[in-house]
């Protein structure tokens, strides 16, 4: 990004998450407060109250599934303490010793909403619960978040712990800006196998699949938070954030404010590329490297530590891997998978084995792939 390209992208986040909205209440909708975002534009199309502070509920689980995909790309395994499983429901429930995977700990996280996924995987990136709590707090105050408080890492109640419509906006657009954490979010299910067995598990979302062109998502409820929900939805060419806090139906809210959201021509041109995801700060400089843990037992040729181009900024056949030392980029494309295709076979063909075809694809069951899946497919394979 060139200095000049770089501060028009500073001063269209001021605008947008700064500056005072014109835009409209939604009469009707129950939630104290939503805002709802055009995310080609950056334009804020309907809000309320959406600088007021509430709980967040596991929406949280954002902004963990960001700090562990930046430290380890989703690679590696994690053997299980006796803190990570002293966590409520709901849970895996993980048992004391066994080893599991970062991979399908954060499958579990943001699909299943599991609360000993989010303990485990804190502690093994941050070192202690502690720890990576002041990671969370340092990493929202960097994208720009004034008036968020983590206090733990999976969003169950505890006094202090908020955030804003505003500041939920800008963690769950860097983590949409993440093609492997978007897939994530957007996965109706997946299998799940630890010590205590296997079992499927099912994406909290009950709008995915239900509401017409409804994507990547995390819900979030307590007693005290109510609903919560951060979610992104796509028709005609045209994808649409949300975010919504203390709502006693937050599907109810949702399908109303998404309507008339797609219903509401947009009164801005598309910005460049590089500021669609409004509030994305610059990336990390490749040089500054974080040593995983110690407690992670595993994490084998890390990938890269930071994120693909957003996917609707994609309009070449070739995304560019970020991030990275320059030796250790990768150019990737992207294949549809057709009949009879296994993930050895399309390997073969372009001269990778399934490690690599995984490190770039999150599958719920690599050897049951779909016809017209879509890859992602590594030109140059990583170090």
């Amino acid at each position: 990004m060139t200095g000049a390209s770089r501060s028009f992208a500073l001063a269209c986040i001021a605008f947008l998450f700064c500056a005072p909205s014109r835009a409209q209440d939604i009469p009707g909708i129950q939630a104290k407060a939503f805002l709802l975002v055009d995310a080609s534009t950056g334009e804020v199309l309907y809000q309320r109250n959406a600088h007021q502070a509430y709980p967040p509920a596991s929406t949280v689980k954002l902004m963990t599934a960001l700090l562990i995909w930046e430290r380890t790309g989703l690679v590696g395994t994690i053997r299980v303490a006796s803190e990570d499983t002293r966590v409520e429901p709901s849970h895996i429930p993980l048992r004391v010793g066994e080893i599991v995977s970062i991979r399908e700990m954060t499958n579990a996280l943001l699909i299943g909403s599991d609360n000993d996924s989010a303990m485990v995987l804190a502690r093994a990136v941050g070192g202690s619960h502690g720890s990576f709590i002041s990671m969370m707090n340092a990493k929202a105050k960097a994208l720009g978040c004034r008036n968020t408080v983590f206090k733990n890492p999976h969003g169950l109640p505890t006094p202090g712990q908020v955030t804003t419509a505003s500041d939920l906006m800008k963690i769950f657009q860097k983590v949409l800006s993440i093609a492997e954490l978007r897939r994530i979010c957007s996965m109706k299910t997946f299998r799940l196998s630890t010590q205590i067995g296997t079992q499927n598990i099912r994406n909290h979302n009950k709008l995915l699949g239900v509401y017409a062109g409804m994507g990547p998502a995390k819900t979030g409820w307590t007693h005290s938070s109510r609903h919560t929900y951060a979610a992104s939805a796509f028709r005609n060419g045209r994808e649409l954030h949300l975010i919504i806090l203390n709502s006693p139906n937050k599907w109810v809210d949702a399908r109303t404010i998404f309507d008339r959201g797609f219903e509401t021509p947009s009164r801005k041109s598309p910005l460049p590329p590089d500021v669609i995801l409004a509030g994305n700060p610059p990336a990390q400089p490749a040089s500054a490297k974080v040593a995983p843990a110690p407690v992670i037992e595993t994490v084998a040729s890390a990938p890269f530590p930071a994120r693909l181009i957003p996917v609707q900024a994609a309009s070449s056949s070739a995304l560019h891997v970020l991030g990275a030392p320059a030796e250790n980029r990768a150019a990737v494309t992207t294949h549809k998978v057709r009949k009879g295709e296994t993930l050895f076979s399309i390997g073969k063909n372009y001269g990778i084995n399934v490690p690599q075809l995984l490190r770039y694809n999150s599958l719920s069951n690599p050897d049951q792939i779909q016809p017209g899946l879509v890859l992602f497919i590594p030109s140059v394979p990583t170090s």
